[in-house]
């Protein structure tokens, strides 16, 4: 098939997604309790791919192969970071974190799930060995930053050579911009998970204590009651791409676990479902909801 982007949407709340879901089936993945489309099909899943990353952190933990209070260098930390690359990610982390000459392992995980780092993914993934990420995803991770340095920074080796190149060198690169149908092209081919899998990674990760402590941080919000609702999330976004992996868990109900996949979008529709976190409020109305969840299934039969 092929990637040219759908015509626009406006992605502004849960029933504009399940328009779109109902319009575009082929381009949507969603996997949970009692509804599976796509979930064999590997596809981009943008920073929802971290919470493999998490689950490999926490591994390492339970078997003594890591440390959360770990010190990694924010030197060496920074060496990672492409600017200009994550929407702010880096700087909104590290203004949070405040940090002397070094953070500690856990959070620097903390930085990759909330904030949304590419930068703590990626150096994650050197710490913890590529092989323990493959194993869990069941196919290839691949590093973000090396990633990007392909397609916007000119660099021809394999993506990993790349980016310990550019950790190495310590220097910026010139990024270049690229048609926003050409990102969609090239963005779709890197690191492909099948959403089947991340469903059942985020149901191990939600009864592990160390990586629920993680995924739960919208509890920290504002407003946010554990006592009537109990929600993890890490969510995903790249040009063409709208992601999420959630799950909730409510008093006198049974816990859900949720992923969700957008493919295809065309540049307005991704702005539009991320400023009003469209795709959130669609998976959190599908587990509470059990009209609109029918609604949903009978979307995709």
């Amino acid at each position: 098939m092929s990637d040219t982007v759908a015509e626009p949407a406006e992605l502004k709340d849960a029933d504009a997604v399940l328009a779109y879901v109902r319009a575009h089936p082929d381009d949507v993945a969603l996997v949970t309790q009692g509804l599976s489309h796509n979930a064999e099909r590997p596809t981009t899943v943008a920073s929802v791919v971290k919470i493999v990353h998490l689950a490999a952190y926490a591994d390492a933990v339970r078997a003594g192969r890591a440390a959360p209070d770990e010190p990694v260098p924010v030197r060496l930390w920074n060496a990672y970071h492409l600017p200009e690359t994550d929407g702010g990610a880096h700087d909104a982390a590290l203004n949070r974190l405040r940090p002397g000459a070094h953070v500690t392992l856990d959070q620097l995980v903390s930085a990759m799930i909330e904030e949304s780092d590419n930068a703590a993914a990626d150096l994650l993934r050197d710490r913890l060995g590529a092989d323990a990420l493959d194993e869990i995803a069941r196919t290839r991770v691949g590093t973000v930053n090396g990633e990007a340095l392909r397609i916007y920074g000119g660099c021809t080796l394999p993506p990993d050579v790349c980016l310990r190149n550019y950790v190495e060198a310590g220097e910026r690169v010139r990024l270049t911009s690229v048609d926003y149908e050409q990102e969609v092209e090239l963005v779709s081919t890197v690191s492909r998970v099948a959403p089947g899998v991340l469903h059942g990674v985020l149901g191990e990760l939600r009864k592990d204590e160390l990586a629920s402590r993680h995924l739960e941080w919208p509890m920290r919000l504002p407003g946010a009651d554990p006592g009537d609702r109990l929600i993890g999330a890490k969510t995903g976004a790249m040009p063409g791409v709208l992601s999420e992996a959630a799950y909730l868990v409510r008093p006198g109900a049974e816990p859900r676990e949720m992923v969700l996949v957008l493919r295809r979008l065309a540049e307005t529709t991704v702005r539009s479902g991320m400023r009003g976190y469209a795709p959130h409020s669609f998976l959190m109305r599908m587990a509470a909801d059990p009209r609109f969840f029918a609604s949903v299934r009978a979307a995709l039969e």
